[in-house]
């Protein structure tokens, strides 16, 4: 509830927000200035084209001062001295500021090279010598002369130093190896642990996918040629671009049947799968195939959703799978194709290339924030936060930052005045809970005062039926129910049916209290109002039905108009309200100022 006064606050144009207009001060309440910048800016954002209540300036101005009176009611009470005021306020803030603490240019330029990149796949291969970041120095220069013998022997030759006796005399004799097939060298060097399956091969690569600097040396080196060594938080790496493409995707179903990997009966099995596979493919077309993929699939994932694999790019599926989607046409369907998962056929529904940049601008920033390359972001930041401030060099990243923060709203208007909404919205909600709702709800003395003063204002279209709805078993359950609604407390009339009639399995009564409008509820009309036309058939387990209440034409009591009665009760308590604070605390308009921004 806490949050939805904020929204209330902003609906009603009760911004506490600075102007970018004039600093003159328009009012003073209880001392504080206002500005009519202040002002102006509620007012314009609230009476532009299309708003559901516009008012004029001088609706404005009462509305306004009400609301600031009460804000200054609220910190008359103390309430933002509070620690739980504090902590909603910082909350609040802290929501909000992330977006200010970033370098704004850092961040486009990523998403646009990060866009780049996406617009064209590359297929690498790459050599890795396991070394993480932690291990000593003799195991880090190890791993450092393995990659460096591995780049030397795929790039130029290995260097072989041999010593011959030439004349008598023996000689250091240097030769350069003939250059080795990049797979040789990496079944041979490499730890990656698939490397004797794949040779190094990586597949196709795309950004996000693997860690950043990896993605850089793919990116940066020219296709056909190996990059230096570089590490990451792994190890040493080398990489060969392969191949390069624009990028595609492809949207695609499919219907597997599942071989599980391992399995003893493994060549029986896959031939059983297959059967089914191929007697699946005989019967789908493009129009059942999703109706067969969620009876048929073995995909638990995706037959739920007729086998809908979304769209995937190159590197997203396994090879077999990749190659058959992609190397049909869309609206085709594959033949049985095996993975190391099963048998599948894939329905290709569609093919594209890559998504303009701004419809795809916010998932790459959603992806930059989770990876490494956000540190380039925060590192912009805090390079521009010290010159734009003048902050020493010796201040640490961490200071900077906060530093930053602090200033946040001096520098940003719009951060400024949405805080001070947060700040006098949590205030509004808790001096209005303290004055007026809370008061109205708990107070049913003065609710039905209320209610008395002013009942001729509270009156129905048609008569209600006040009172209970009885169906019963029988006659004696019938008249155990009566004599309870009789004589109990009307808070206990269900506690005591459920005792001492329904009192085992069996439902022998059942009894609705409530208030019905005539036509509202077919048996409380032909039982309650005895409406001639009224049809109503009894359950047959609980075939005897009767009413006892009373007809009413007009409320008797505050809580027949319970809604009605308390929002007017509520609006009564914040006029006097309202009238106290405008005794309490004084406000002095400048007619010079107002004057003038009313032209």
């Amino acid at each position: 509830m806490k949050k939805s006064i904020l929204f209330l606050v902003a609906a009603m144009s009760f911004l506490t927000a600075a102007a970018q207009g004039s600093d003159e001060t328009l009012m003073t309440i209880n001392g504080k200035a206002v500005s009519a910048g202040e002002f102006l800016y509620i007012y314009e954002k609230n009476n532009q084209a299309g708003a559901l209540d516009p008012k004029t300036m001088d609706e404005y101005l009462e509305m306004f001062i009400n609301f600031k009176l009460k804000v200054a009611e609220a910190e008359a009470q103390g309430i933002d001295t509070t620690e739980a005021f504090k902590k909603e306020l910082k909350g609040y803030r802290a929501q909000a500021t992330p977006k200010y603490m970033q370098d704004d240019a850092a961040m486009d330029s990523i998403i646009a090279l990060s866009w780049a990149r996406i617009a064209k796949d590359r297929r690498a291969a790459h050599i890795a010598i396991q070394c993480p970041a932690n291990a000593d120095s003799a195991a880090q220069a190890d791993a450092l002369a393995k990659i460096n013998e591995a780049y030397e022997r795929v790039t130029i030759g290995q260097l072989k130093v041999e010593k011959k006796k030439v004349k008598g005399k023996w000689k250091t004799i240097e030769k350069r190896l003939p250059v080795e097939p990049f797979d040789k060298v990496a079944r041979e060097l490499s730890t990656d642990p698939n490397v004797q399956e794949t040779g190094g091969e990586l597949g196709w690569i795309t950004p996000f996918r693997y860690v950043y600097s990896l993605e850089e040396a793919v990116y940066n080196t020219e296709v056909g040629a190996i990059s230096k060594p570089f590490r990451t938080q792994y190890g040493w790496h080398i990489v060969k671009v392969e191949e390069e493409q624009d990028h595609k995707e492809v949207k695609a179903r499919h219907i597997m049947k599942m071989v599980p990997r391992g399995d003893g009966n493994l060549d029986s099995l896959d031939a059983a799968k297959l059967a089914e596979i191929e007697q699946i493919a005989s019967i789908v077309t493009p129009e059942n195939f999703a109706e067969v993929a969620k009876t048929e699939s073995e995909d638990r994932g995706s037959s739920v959703r007729g086998g809908d694999l979304g769209w995937f790019g190159l590197g997203m599926m396994v090879k077999p799978f990749e190659e058959a989607a992609f190397s049909i046409k869309a609206g085709e369907i594959s033949k049985p194709i095996r993975s190391q998962y099963g048998w599948h056929i894939i329905y290709k529904e569609d093919e594209r290339g890559i998504q303009p940049l701004d419809s795809m601008r916010s998932q790459i920033q959603r992806q930059v924030m989770r990876d490494e390359r956000s540190q380039e972001v925060e590192k912009s930041f805090i390079r521009k936060t010290r010159a734009e401030y003048k902050l020493p060099e010796t201040m640490n990243d961490a200071a900077v930052k906060a530093y930053a923060d602090a200033h946040l709203e001096s520098k940003y208007p719009e951060l400024r005045n949405l805080v001070q909404e947060y700040h006098d919205g949590i205030l509004l909600f808790e001096v209005s809970l303290r004055e007026v709702w809370d008061k109205a709800a708990k107070d049913t003395a003065g609710l039905e005062n209320f209610f008395k003063a002013n009942k001729k204002k509270y009156t129905w279209e048609k008569p209600h039926y006040k009172g209970y709805l009885i169906q019963a078993k029988d006659k004696s359950s019938l008249k155990a129910a009566k004599a309870i609604i009789k004589n109990a407390n009307p808070d206990s009339i269900q506690s005591y049916i459920a005792q001492r009639i329904n009192c085992d399995s069996v439902t022998y009564i059942k009894v609705q209290h409530g208030l019905w409008e005539l036509g509202k509820n077919s048996a409380v009309d032909k039982y309650g109002f005895k409406a001639k036309n009224a049809e109503f058939t009894p359950n047959e387990a609980l075939p005897i039905v009767e009413c006892v209440g009373k007809k009413l034409k007009a409320p008797e009591a505050w809580n027949d108009e319970k809604g009605k009665v308390t929002t007017d009760y509520q609006d009564f308590l914040e006029a006097a309200w309202i009238k106290r604070l405008r005794e309490k605390y004084p406000v002095e308009i400048k007619d010079a100022v107002w004057q003038r921004i009313k032209k």
